[in-house]
């Protein structure tokens, strides 16, 4: 199973130039699970990170010559970071989102013209931001950051989101699981819904202090066989309705219950109904949390 303690063990014992690395590369603290990963900062801000002996890291292309830190950049946007081993061969793939400060949204709610609201609480110190054609960069090995856009001013450009790497540790350990048993084979989850900024999270009357609008939830459901946008028979009762929810539900349940390493969350079941069908919530806020099974 492709799960956080694989991912670090990965980094712990892959060779560079010979030796064996004993130290995982991190930034400000927290290490890099899988080889494509993301990170956020602000503009400007100091990243720290630990590169182990024998590699190096590059920040859109340009070598960082400090050993443990190095300066954001200035400009909200999607920068590469790479870290590679001293003979050029790429090794870690980090999307780092520099973050455009919520500070810069309006007095009527708007970001660079994208509706954002107002937050009822903990507003983010700042947003992804999305310019046109950036929806393909991977943020984990699974998934790409326009999986997870809000669904509101489709033709609006830049679009803000947030991400989770808590949760998206949960769907990739999910994902990996359901393909190491036979359930699926497929490559992602279809994201029914990512991100809501506060505007569009009332809009749709959802819950007032709902996890998508901090990038930490997504409703996701199994589609690739066939793929027909809606979800798989994963009970194989020859049906698609609420009872492949549940099975979806009650497989991450147990998966989560029996992997020490996986972010606490929440998991939901839901109904097809006249505009969606079935699919699961997923949430990594960090604690326990089960409905609607």
């Amino acid at each position: 199973m492709v799960n956080t303690l694989l991912g670090a063990a990965i980094l712990k014992t892959m060779a560079f130039t010979g030796a064996v690395s004993t130290v995982p590369v991190s930034l400000d603290g927290e290490e890099i699970p899988h080889p494509v990963w993301h990170h956020m900062a602000m503009p400007s801000e100091t990243v720290s990170m630990t590169v182990p002996a024998g590699m190096a890291a590059y920040l859109d292309g340009e070598r960082i010559k400090a050993a443990d830190e190095f300066t954001a950049p200035e400009t909200p946007g999607t920068y590469p970071l790479e870290f590679r081993s001293l003979d050029g061969d790429e090794k870690y793939e980090v999307a780092l989102f520099v973050l455009e400060p919520s500070s810069r949204v309006d007095a009527d709610g708007r970001l660079n013209g994208f509706r954002m609201g107002a937050y009822p609480e903990n507003t983010p110190r700042g947003f992804i931001r999305l310019d046109e054609g950036y929806g393909d960069v991977n943020v984990s090995p699974s998934f790409k950051i326009g999986q997870f856009l809000c669904h509101q001013q489709p033709d609006h450009w830049p679009k803000y989101l947030l991400i989770s790497g808590d949760n998206l540790e949960r769907l990739e350990v999910l994902l990996a699981a359901l393909n190491r048993d036979g359930i699926t084979d497929a490559d992602t989850f279809f994201v029914m819904s990512g991100y809501r900024s506060p505007f569009y999270n009332t809009a749709i009357g959802s819950a007032t202090l709902s996890r998508h609008m901090y990038g930490d939830a997504t409703d996701v459901y199994v589609d690739v066989a066939p793929r027909d946008g809606v979800m798989d028979d994963l009970n194989r009762d020859g049906a698609i309705d609420k009872t492949d929810a549940d099975f979806l539900y009650d497989y991450a349940e147990e998966l989560f219950a029996a992997t020490d390493s996986v972010p606490r969350g929440g998991l939901g079941s839901y109904k097809a109904n006249a505009v969606h069908g079935p699919f699961v919530h997923v949430d990594g806020r960090g604690r326990p949390a089960r409905w609607g099974r």
